[in-house]
């Protein structure tokens, strides 16, 4: 198995480091990320399907998911719905 030399093991380390930090800029710019997962888990875990692919498929594709996202900001439920 060949390994990085430290030329470019130097260079994947300052990848990831941008990588992170582009990342958590990102995040720190969409709040609404937070809200979405958020959500996201508190159903699944209230639901526990079988098949948690599937259920993430469903979650993620609903027509109105960005209402519902937005309606959860504005006026948090007990995740019922």
């Amino acid at each position: 198995m060949d390994s990085l030399t430290p030329e470019q093991q130097d260079a994947l380390n300052r990848t990831k480091m941008a990588m992170r930090i582009n990342n958590e800029k990102y995040i720190r710019e969409h709040t609404e990320l937070k809200h979405l997962i958020s959500i996201f888990m508190a159903k699944l875990l209230k639901d526990k399907p079988e098949d948690t692919v599937a259920y993430a498929v469903q979650y993620f594709t609903q027509p109105d998911l960005k209402e519902m996202i937005e309606k959860e900001i504005l006026s948090p439920a007990t995740f019922d719905s």
